[in-house]
């Protein structure tokens, strides 16, 4: 019986087979040389399940450094109307109408960033609706490891023996914290541009400055 249903296992997509293929850096890597994607998503909602992605914004970290020439915003036509979410992102139906399908915004992710490190602010969102998208696309997601530059700031501030409070780790105070510049909309591009900054500072001001992505991974899972 367990051989029947092994070998009338549903194909693995491609996509999402050669991201697998492709694994993070080892636990003892130096985060200098790491290579980072830090994602922003905007969408029609806060449920994956049934909501949609409407943007994406993407920034790479290559050496620590932000690699600006790498950087992608891209428009995502959802199957629904973006409703009363547009006052949120500011994205009406008229402007996604020549959107992108996400099934192709989705293969570019995967095909150039398998291997890199993703990274988000309050990444559990970016990670929930990755992994519906490829549910929903290829009949199975891989497992999206992030780091959170939420968890990351409020281990920061535990340390400094700081009373922590939930207003406290939205990105706008955050950055505010790291005297960084941010903006008053939610933009994808920008917002993950703001929180690749953050990143940044963040490392900067860790007191281990040969931090592995082990350690890293660690302070990010709280």
């Amino acid at each position: 019986m367990f051989g029947w249903l092994k070998l009338h296992k549903e194909p693995v997509n491609a996509v999402v087979q050669q991201f697998e293929a492709v694994a993070w850096p080892a636990a003892d890597t130096p985060v200098s040389q790491c290579r980072f994607l830090v994602l922003d998503l905007e969408t029609t909602g806060l449920d994956a399940k049934n909501d949609h992605i409407v943007s994406l914004g993407w920034v790479v970290i290559e050496h620590q450094e932000i690699n600006l020439a790498k950087a992608q915003h891209l428009l995502v036509k959802p199957p629904v109307s973006v409703g009363q979410s547009a006052v949120f992102h500011g994205l009406h139906d008229k402007d996604l109408s020549k959107a992108q399908d996400l099934a192709d915004v989705m293969t570019e992710l995967l095909q150039h960033y398998a291997g890199a490190v993703f990274v988000a602010h309050h990444a559990s969102i970016e990670q929930k609706f990755l992994t519906m998208a490829c549910q929903r696309l290829y009949g199975r997601s891989p497992k999206f490891k992030f780091i959170d530059t939420m968890q990351l700031e409020w281990q920061r501030l535990l340390n400094r023996g700081k009373v922590v409070h939930q207003r406290d780790l939205r990105l706008p105070a955050c950055l505010s914290r790291h005297h960084l510049p941010h903006n008053q909309h939610h933009h994808a591009l920008e917002d993950a541009f703001s929180c690749a900054l953050l990143l940044l500072s963040q490392l900067k001001k860790s007191r281990n400055h040969q931090m592995t992505l082990g350690e890293l991974t660690a302070l990010s899972r709280g």
